[in-house]
């Protein structure tokens, strides 16, 4: 059966990828992204006509951006039936001048990875009730446990703080949601990821594949499933869970 599904961060690493296979796979993507040249450059993705890929250009850390998000879908008529909170600022990992986590990148982290996801489920809800079925929110391996500093040079400037105590949070967003949205037949879980090829070195690989039982970073190529199989009716008895795809990596 065919999905309506927004997803945020649409054009980043994940945003991408995800964007991409649920086209292929005939779905209908509501693609959220602070750029509006790199939306229009997700139709460049897949061979398939867009008819099915709707963008929608809005800054998720503006005031009012949620509402308009909401009328904008309604505008299109559309009703969707699956978000994936998949939303990054880079920039709220950076270090200070004086390589130390300021507060203003500690909490705009944690309104962008918490906060707005929190908000952004309660209201699509609310607007699509009866509709809205899934909630896939993107986490990660420091959600659960905290870095290795083996696997870093600079641990402070490289595995910001605030990102694992976001996933963290986020970790438990998911399973709080779970409960107070169940009587909405809503089902919220949570994609925890390992590190993925792509943005490190070999030297960095080497290091990570000696850490993990794996022996190897994931592939982006692994991405996609998790999450598809998480919003899939044949998961519907699956809520509150936490999906780690790590190869292994938290069982140590």
């Amino acid at each position: 059966m065919r999905r309506t599904i927004i997803i945020t961060g649409a054009t980043g690493k994940f945003g991408k990828i995800l964007v991409r296979n649920f086209l292929i796979h005939g779905d209908v993507v509501i693609a959220i992204g602070r750029s509006k040249k790199k939306l229009n450059e997700l139709k460049t993705l897949t061979n398939k006509k867009h008819n099915k890929l709707f963008v929608i250009n809005v800054d998720l850390m503006k005031e009012g951006a949620i509402s308009r998000i909401i009328k904008l879908i309604k505008k299109l008529k559309l009703k969707p039936d699956s978000l994936i909170n998949n939303a990054r600022n880079l920039d709220y990992l950076q270090l200070d001048q004086k390589n130390k986590t300021s507060s203003k990148n500690f909490l705009n982290e944690f309104k962008l990875g918490v906060v707005i996801p929190y908000q952004l489920v309660m209201a699509m809800t609310k607007s699509f009730l009866g509709k809205f079925k899934n909630v896939v929110n993107i986490g990660s391996i420091y959600g659960t446990v905290a870095p290795n500093k083996k696997l870093y040079k600079n641990l402070d400037a490289e595995s910001s703080i605030q990102y694992g105590v976001t996933k963290s949070a986020l970790e438990h967003l998911t399973k709080e949601l779970a409960v107070r949205l169940a009587k909405n037949s809503v089902r919220v879980n949570c994609a925890a990821f390992g590190g993925v090829e792509g943005r490190v070195n070999k030297t960095f690989k080497k290091r990570y594949a000696d850490l993990c039982p794996s022996g190897r970073m994931l592939s982006e190529n692994e991405i996609f499933g998790p999450i598809d199989m998480l919003i899939s009716e044949k998961t519907s008895g699956v809520t509150g869970h936490i999906l780690m795809i790590d190869g292994g990596w938290t069982i140590w």
